[in-house]
């Protein structure tokens, strides 16, 4: 057995000493305690190379026929070539599965990645539509202009997300600082506020606000919950913002429902869902495939599940 973790590298990590992610280092902390051989390389290691018919993918020169699992991390928001790399290796081991059905290579979240090509939250939106599960209204303009139309999401106070996700850097103190790119519309001008100006609202989409200022993750291995948290702003409407957190091991009924739902829908190896509540029920935000859980173990009292071992040996059988 022999596992291989790849991730992203850290924004400021160009040019510099490289930091290996924090979950992906918990889940080679984790394989080191179990005795589990492992290596761990960053996207731009990876080499495609297609010589006489025949496909080799190496891994910081390593063949990855020499792998037994492959588990994804982190791939870059700005770069949506690095999502696609996922899926090239997913190809590539259905293939070589099928020759070799006794030496398999088990990638987590094949099948979800399959499912779910295009990975930004537009796509989100659509799954969820199409398949009945609680979303918020959403309104995407190709254009940008939420000015002179927003179609049924006319009443103030409005989300005005970035389509991708993608955080943005702004300079405080002399210091680089990573923000979010979503933005309370309290009312026309407020889509010119200071930290818009200069970006490109074709980028961005727009979505109904939440007056809860509370959010949830649960943690969905297998198709069943296994943990999460709650958190609650501590100022202002934005939960990431010094959010107080704490156990939500056993969610709701609903919360659990649709979690399940939309792992299983998506045959999701290991999945993480963030909900929010309008009018008093629980609608997605989001899901990730590699989503981060490091405040689940460090912020919140009493006892974390095991995240790292629940990513480790999250693998539908038969694979």
């Amino acid at each position: 057995m022999k596992y291989l973790i790849i991730d992203k590298k850290q924004r400021g990590d160009i040019g510099k000493n490289l930091t290996i992610p924090t979950g992906s280092a918990r889940i080679l902390e984790e394989l080191e305690k179990e005795n589990i051989e492992c290596d761990f390389i960053y996207n731009d290691e990876l080499e495609f190379i297609f010589n006489d018919g025949n496909t080799v993918i190496k891994a910081n020169g390593r063949d990855i026929t020499q792998y037994t699992h492959i588990i994804f991390r982190g791939h870059s928001l700005h770069n949506d070539k690095e999502y696609h790399y996922k899926r090239y290796i997913i190809d590539f081991a259905d293939l070589y599965n099928r020759d070799n059905p006794d030496n398999k290579i088990l990638v987590q979240n094949a099948k979800a990645i399959k499912k779910f090509p295009y990975y930004n939250k537009i796509a989100m939106a659509q799954f969820c539509s199409i398949n009945h599960i609680p979303y918020f209204n959403s309104y995407f303009k190709t254009n940008g202009d939420y000015l002179t139309k927003r179609d049924f999401l006319t009443a103030f106070p409005l989300i005005l997300k970035e389509y991708s996700g993608v955080n943005r850097v702004e300079i405080i103190d002399g210091q680089e600082k990573i923000k979010k790119n979503i933005f309370k519309i309290e009312n026309e001008a407020d889509y010119n506020q200071e930290s818009l100006q200069g970006q490109d609202k074709k980028n961005f989409f727009l979505q109904e606000f939440s007056e809860t200022a509370q959010d949830y993750r649960v943690f969905v291995k297998l198709g069943e919950v296994i943990g999460g948290w709650r958190r609650k702003a501590s100022s202002g409407f934005m939960t990431v913002n010094k959010g107080i957190y704490e156990m939500y091991n056993n969610p709701s009924p609903e919360i659990k429902e649709i979690a399940e739902k939309v792992a299983t829908l998506l045959e999701a190896d290991f999945i993480a869902i963030d909900f929010m509540e309008i009018d008093g029920k629980p609608a997605v935000l989001e899901w990730s495939f590699h989503p981060g859980f490091k405040a689940y173990e460090t912020k919140i009292k009493g006892t974390p599940v095991n995240i790292a071992e629940a990513i480790i040996s999250a693998y539908r059988p038969g694979r």
